[in-house]
């Protein structure tokens, strides 16, 4: 009988970690810097173009790329917070580092139809404090990382418009560690999973004329059929299950003005539709020898988010460029649903950046700080000891190689 119940509460406790928000949430941002000079510039390439990170920006304009090109580099990513207790208590995030890798070649196969080759991440993040967090039954230590491929190709239909399609295919990983309790004992649970989820985009590019050109992105929902496996130190008992993560379809317009050919200013809106995300099914077959449900479901109710960036470029001379971008997205997460894997009330982040030619080479370099709001728990419905996130912030550090055949 106490061993049925310690089942029952480990497999509640399981069922609590993948269907709250935590699981979700380092999703709920979207990464947007899938290149050095994309970083430094907002996500402001959808207009711009111009190199071969067009392949993720805004497929339709490889269309503008002459002959091979190619674009390698990546991210370093490192996100800091403090958590707030009810009492006082403080706790900040242990230092925690993410790399995310991108890579990109495009070909122009004749002045109608360009190919090319996309690898990047979309989504990740993630929050470490350790097994002694003051906060119960709190996520204490959670990676979630996305990287996906992207073959893509573009139509010049005429000397002003482009159109472009490309299909995705990310791979999905999770490790999340939570700390369950119940009566007098306490112990921990760790959850791994790992999900293949397939999506396509469709994208256009306009030149109105040698100072104004636009650029439209559409990016369908890749959902994530997570296959896991449930373990706890407390029980040599390990529960397999599996839950769908669904994330939004997404729709980008930008403008680009060029007063003069060196200078160029980009606007930019998207659209995220995370109110898909309104329940999450979990489904853990294993309890059945226990006589427990093994379907549980979990109401959600996420909000649609906007993102907003406005970016500056500027070639100095002939062998180095400046850049720099600011931009503001919101939150989808109500009140009572917040957590501490992704602690934000929205968040604003700040680029630069210098780019560097020589011959047909290039080098960039990028720096964005993200100033993420301060999150609120009084409407928590699962951390009533925690009041609050303060100083929650992330630096990324980036670097892309390109050349030109």
């Amino acid at each position: 009988m106490v061993c049925s119940k310690k089942i029952s509460a480990l497999a509640l406790s399981a069922a609590v970690a993948l269907s709250c928000p935590d699981f979700a949430k380092a999703e709920g941002f979207a990464l947007q810097d899938w290149s050095s000079r994309g970083a430094a510039l907002a996500g402001g390439l959808v207009a711009r173009g111009g190199d071969a990170a067009a392949a993720a920006y805004n497929p339709a304009a490889i269309t503008e790329l002459e002959g091979t090109q190619i674009l390698l580099g990546g991210e370093l990513i490192t996100p800091i917070n403090t958590v707030v207790g009810t009492s006082g208590q403080t706790r900040h995030s242990e230092d925690k580092r993410y790399f995310a890798p991108h890579g990109y070649i495009t070909h122009k196969i004749n002045d109608s139809w360009s190919v090319g080759f996309g690898s990047f991440s979309r989504f990740g993040l993630g929050n470490k404090y350790g097994l002694d967090f003051f906060v119960p039954n709190a996520v204490y230590d959670v990676e979630l990382i996305t990287f996906g491929v992207s073959p893509v190709v573009a139509w010049r239909v005429n000397d002003k418009l482009s159109l472009g399609f490309g299909l995705e295919l990310a791979y999905g990983d999770v490790d999340l560690n939570r700390k369950i309790g119940f009566g007098p004992i306490n112990t921990s649970m760790s959850m791994t999973g790992d999900a293949f989820a397939p999506a396509f985009n469709l994208s256009a590019h306009y030149r109105f004329n040698e100072q104004w050109k636009a650029g439209f992105v559409y990016r369908s929902h890749s959902d994530f059929d997570f296959d896991g496996e449930l373990s706890t130190p407390m029980l040599p008992i390990k529960f397999d299950g599996d839950a769908k993560l669904y994330t939004p379809d997404s729709y980008t317009f930008a403008l680009a003005y060029y007063p003069v050919p060196a200078l160029s200013f980009e606007a930019q809106v998207q659209y995220n539709t995370w109110s898909r995300f309104s329940n999450l099914t979990i489904n853990i077959p294993g309890l059945a020898a226990a006589g427990l449900p093994t379907v549980l479901n979990d109401i959600k109710k996420w909000e649609d988010t906007w993102f907003f960036s406005l970016s500056a470029e500027y070639a100095y001379n002939d062998w180095l460029t400046l850049r720099a971008g600011a931009s503001y997205e919101t939150s989808p997460v109500k009140g009572e649903y917040a957590d501490f894997i992704a602690p934000a009330q929205g968040r604003w982040k700040y680029g630069a950046g210098l780019g560097f030619a020589k011959d047909d080479w290039t080098f960039d370099v990028g720096y964005v700080y993200h100033d993420i709001l301060e999150l609120r728990y009084g409407h928590s419905a699962y951390y009533k000891t925690a009041d609050h996130i303060e100083d929650a912030h992330a630096h990324t550090v980036s670097f892309s190689i390109g050349y030109k055949f």
